[in-house]
């Protein structure tokens, strides 16, 4: 690891005088502009949804392909013609010495990188610039010249054509975890999909835990305050992103929500689902205080497993269990994959990761064999 940063390096990453006078009237608006994005992916959030729930393959083709082109050609417009640059170093979470690391991209999955390439996601900044999209072509020699054990783009495809041969290792951003049921199976053979499970049935049967229904207004709060949020805090730290509670709220009018109790009616997990025409949406999850010995027993598990019949035995053609990392190391990917979920492309994000090792780095290199980001998974139209 190179202790300090390589001025040459940083020079090149410098804008011209034109450029800036170019990108002023952007970054004088990058409020408005950040509002507008913001408003406009909640319009491009439902209208993803209502072509993924489609039945009719031919209309979700269309409908979500277009609805995603759309979303993010708006996003590339209002986020993307300037881009966030950081070189940083830290202890890598790979063997015992550091890592050097340059990001470029939007940030959308900046802290959850940070904290799995670096311990205790702490790192020291050696620098951050602002450079303009059109630059990225040229950005190459300058980045290499920092001599980055690895360089991450969190940006639309294109990056891959600019770059051709030097890409290491791509993913999408983002991974939307299904269950897809087949016609004509029956419940024995939906649980035999499940079949990694077996300890996991084992420990919730020896539990004794029930399934009873709750109330979405008397009961939201106990949820969302006791069960939702100390969960996520929990499982996903630093990075965690927990959803405002009055738009939780309005979901829940709408949704499900279900406890998985002991044999005394303690309530010590709760789960919030929907029924969208034929898709069954897991919404949100919770352990009661983000206590991990509830999970160590079975409680998620048995919410996976009573989702999944749920979903099953109303009809569903598609039990849609939520996001996940795009790396094969990730424990929430690893979780879900392992009650028989299938990763498809995730409509409503926007970007793909891409990694380049520009020295060949041991450590780099070893990061990406650990954590082994998922290149190809299915268009979600199809599904």
């Amino acid at each position: 690891m190179v202790s300090e940063p390589l001025t040459t390096g940083m020079h090149r990453l410098e804008i011209e005088g034109w450029e800036r006078a170019l990108l002023a009237p952007y970054r004088l608006t990058s409020l408005m502009r950040h509002r507008l994005d913001r408003f406009l992916k909640n319009i491009f959030t439902q209208w993803i949804r209502l072509a993924f729930d489609a039945p009719n393959t031919w209309f979700r083709g269309f409908f979500l392909g277009a609805t995603m082109a759309l979303w993010r050609w708006s996003h590339f417009f209002l986020r993307q013609l300037e881009l966030d640059v950081y070189l940083m170093q830290g202890k890598s979470t790979i063997g015992e010495g550091g890592i050097r690391v340059v990001y470029v991209g939007d940030k959308l999955r900046y802290r959850y990188l940070i904290s799995r390439l670096f311990v205790n996601g702490e790192a020291t900044q050696d620098g951050h610039w602002r450079v303009p999209f059109w630059q990225l072509a040229g950005l190459g020699e300058a980045l290499g010249s920092l001599r980055a054990d690895l360089v991450i783009f969190e940006l639309p495809e294109v990056v891959q054509k600019v770059y051709k041969g030097k890409i290491d290792a791509e993913s999408p951003d983002s991974l939307q975890m299904i269950f897809a049921f087949q016609p004509g199976e029956d419940e024995e053979q939906i649980v035999r999909r499940m079949k990694s499970q077996k300890e996991a049935f084992r420990r919730f049967r020896k539990a004794g835990y029930r399934i009873v229904e709750g109330d979405s207004a008397r009961d939201f709060n106990f949820f969302y305050e006791r069960m939702h949020v100390p969960y996520i805090k929990r499982r996903h730290g630093g990075y965690a992103d927990i959803g405002s509670p009055d738009v939780m709220y309005q979901l829940c009018k709408q949704a499900r929500l279900r406890f998985v109790c002991l044999p005394d009616g303690t309530r010590i997990a709760g789960t919030l689902s929907m029924m969208s025409r034929k898709v069954y949406h897991w919404l949100f999850i919770g352990i009661l205080d983000g206590d991990w010995n509830h999970v160590r027993n079975g409680a998620a598990g048995f919410m996976y497993y009573q989702e999944i019949l749920s979903a099953y035995r109303e009809g569903a053609r598609l039990f849609d269990g939520g996001e996940a990392m795009p790396f094969e190391g990730d424990g929430v990917f690893r979780h879900k994959h392992s009650w028989g979920l299938e990763p498809i492309e995730n409509p409503w994000h926007t970007n793909h990761l891409f990694f380049w090792t520009p020295n060949g780095s041991k450590v780099a290199r070893q990061w990406l064999v650990t954590y082994r980001p998922i290149a190809k998974v299915r268009p979600a139209h199809i599904c």
